[in-house]
């Protein structure tokens, strides 16, 4: 594996962390975030039993979609990344970026409707990084067959 695979894999990892830890914290907290209460100007204590359950399945259910979608990445990462497959370059991607956006989209319209800072700019960066690893991906690619002699492969 060239350094530009390997740079490729270390951001996809990098993503996987940051899912994983965005899915946990969102599946296993009991109240919800900081930001949350400075949108809505109340804090978790004063909501309602009935809005306490709706922010923590929302949360739950936005978490959810953060472990599974590290759960395809690191099936991605460990059988067709390994094997070179491009495909699956293309494939960490999509998937990765259909997991971001809506919550980069959501988190930037909040922090500038709200006075609150949600975490838009980690979204943004994990997406664009996302976006670097594929790049990477397919110029290491182009560059590992060239070097094998294998030179002859549609893109």
């Amino acid at each position: 594996m060239n350094i530009k695979l390997k740079l490729a894999l270390v951001l996809y990892i990098a993503n996987v962390v940051a899912m994983l830890a965005i899915g946990l914290a969102f599946e296993f907290r009991n109240e919800f975030m900081p930001f949350h209460s400075d949108v809505i100007q109340t804090s978790w204590h004063d909501l309602s039993a009935e809005a306490q359950i709706l922010y923590l399945g929302m949360m739950r259910t936005e978490g959810a979609g953060f472990l599974a979608a590290a759960s395809a990445l690191v099936i991605l990462l460990s059988i067709p990344f390994r094997k070179f497959e491009k495909w699956s370059y293309w494939a960490i991607t999509v998937i990765g970026s259909v997991e971001y956006f809506p919550s980069l989209m959501a988190n930037y319209h909040v922090a500038s409707v709200t006075n609150a800072s949600p975490p838009w700019l980690l979204m943004l960066t994990l997406t664009l990084s996302l976006f670097l690893a594929l790049i990477l991906a397919n110029i290491g690619h182009r560059e590992r067959l060239v070097g094998s002699g294998a030179a002859r492969e549609s893109i």
